[in-house]
């Protein structure tokens, strides 16, 4: 298949194009950059540097499904500059599900989040659990699942949301690159917890060369 990545050249996104790549999957990568890095797009992938609304339409040329990464995932920043989630996170996927619309493309893999269920009435969350986000990185992230409904409902799309809670790790491609986190500073819970286990002052770089364990999980 020709699937498209956006955000293919973050933290996850660039992992799940690499495993694309090595499944024999033909892949594009679309990313601003804003928070992703160039280097970490997995040789073999072809790399559009733009955004949604501007590159999106041209980046669907012949795309047969969509693996959308590309989003603001802060919730301190969230909280602090609402308007940037929503325009980001919201404005940015419409516009994508719109330039999908256009171009005949009907499948698409939504990276959600955890933080639309809010404060949990119970644990473990179940995937009824009612969403109740409690900042504007969930919220937005919850407007788009909604979004992707209607858009099921009202033109055919084949949608599935990831509703996923804190990822950590390493991948090595096959010809032995690594892929993983590169926050500066890291804000994930994990990789902090890690780095504090391994150093003891919190720093841990999973993009580099050390590692707390030989395969990199």
């Amino acid at each position: 298949m020709k699937l498209l990545v956006t955000g293919g050249a973050g933290y996850i996104g660039s992992v799940v194009a690499a495993q694309l790549i090595e499944d024999g999957h033909e892949v594009a990568v679309l990313d601003d950059l804003s928070t992703g890095y160039a280097e970490a797009v997995p040789p073999g992938a072809k790399f559009i540097q733009g955004d949604l609304r501007a590159d999106g339409p041209a980046a669907l040329a012949g795309v047969d499904a969509v693996l959308h990464f590309a989003a603001r995932s802060l919730v301190g920043e969230s909280v602090a500059q609402p308007a940037k989630y929503w325009q980001a996170n919201l404005g940015g996927t419409l516009a994508l599900l719109e330039a999908m619309r256009a171009a005949r493309v009907g499948s698409i893999v939504f990276s959600s989040t955890a933080a639309t269920y809010g404060e949990p009435e119970s644990v473990p969350i179940a995937e009824t659990a009612p969403p109740r986000p409690t900042n504007p990185y969930g919220a937005s992230k919850l407007a788009v699942d909604t979004a992707l409904a209607e858009y099921a409902r009202m033109h055919g799309l084949a949608a599935i949301s990831l509703r996923y809670f804190n990822v950590a790790g390493a991948y090595r491609e096959r010809g032995g690159n690594w892929l993983g986190e590169r926050h500066d500073p890291e804000t994930h819970l994990i990789p902090n917890v890690l780095g504090t286990a391994l150093t003891g002052d919190g720093e841990l770089s999973i993009f580099g060369d050390d590692y707390p364990t030989p395969d990199g999980t």
